[in-house]
């Protein structure tokens, strides 16, 4: 039986788990920009609450200053033009609102939208048309990305590796059950990424808990592949058993706690930049006691 798997779970995981210089790279990669690796980075609060109800979108990061937006889809949706207008209103209302009397100026963040899973009619653009009430048409563009584009070694670059995990979709179909050729091709590919994962882990580009949830990630979204794709389970085994041989995981079940102190420093970041008590608990919606304690060993 298949697993659930969060897939966007997974990015917003690794993004706030990976060091700020990884984030960096990654964004210039993804909006082609090209901000130094020691850039500032600040995970922003994805969440709002609209008629008693939460809106979660994926990812909202400030790097260099701007606002950047990513959401990551398993597959096309027909309402995405209207969520990503609404996540991009949401994060301008919550991160990037001026006001200035009766003038408020909202500063949308770039958004782009990556597809794991694409056919012939995923677009590359969203656009919405926005008619004005002084006669004035506005276009509301979103560009797109597909997992398809990224090459085996895209993905093993350092602008990338957080896309690693998502790899094994990329086989997905009932071609995967009948080619014996394109199985071996799956595993193969799949071990170089832990070898290489496991290389920049060694060499300290990236961390260990890094390394260990996108090997983890990989591992659930092979074997899933896999079994979706309604091959043997001795075959599914005999994979597995090969590709678990190339790593050893330490427990998890640090996940949570990483979230926690990569908005810390966040906070501590703002505090020392002047930013309010207010605008930092509603940036990274860390609890007052844990903001006074930050606050107080700031100014000590």
């Amino acid at each position: 039986m298949s697993k659930n798997i969060s897939y966007d779970g997974i990015f917003k995981e690794l993004l706030d788990e990976i060091p700020d210089e990884n984030v960096v790279e990654f964004i210039n990669k993804l909006f082609e920009r090209d901000y130094p690796r020691n850039s500032e980075v600040l995970r922003l609060a994805t969440e709002s609450h609209v008629d008693g109800k939460e809106r979660r979108s994926d990812k909202i990061l400030r790097v260099g200053g701007n606002m950047y937006h990513v959401e990551v889809e398993s597959g096309d949706s027909s309402d995405m033009a209207l969520r990503i207008f609404e996540y991009s209103y949401r994060a301008a209302l919550q991160h990037g609102k001026t006001i200035d009397k009766n003038y408020l100026k909202l500063d949308f963040p770039k958004s782009v939208v990556f597809y794991l899973r694409t056919n012939t009619n995923t677009p590359h653009e969203i656009t919405i048309e926005l008619n004005l009430p002084d006669g004035n048409t506005v276009k509301f563009k979103t560009p797109t990305k597909h997992l398809k584009e990224y090459t085996l070694q895209d993905l093993t670059h350092d602008s990338s590796f957080i896309l690693a995990p998502y790899y094994p979709m990329l086989f997905e179909g009932e071609l995967l059950k009948l080619s014996q050729e394109l199985l071996e091709r799956l595993k193969n590919d799949t071990l170089f990424i832990i070898d290489k994962i496991k290389e920049k882990a060694a060499h300290s580009e990236i961390g260990r808990k890094s390394a260990d949830l996108i090997i983890k990630s990989l591992d659930d979204i092979l074997e899933n592949t896999m079994v979706k794709a309604n091959i043997n389970q001795k075959e599914v085994d005999e994979v597995m058993e090969a590709v678990r041989q190339q790593y050893h995981l330490e427990p998890l079940n640090w996940r949570e706690e990483g979230k926690i102190e990569g908005k810390e420093e966040d906070a501590r970041k703002m505090f020392i930049k002047g930013f309010s008590f207010e605008d930092i608990q509603d940036i990274t919606g860390l609890k007052t006691e844990i903001l006074q304690k930050i606050q107080f060993s700031i100014s000590k």
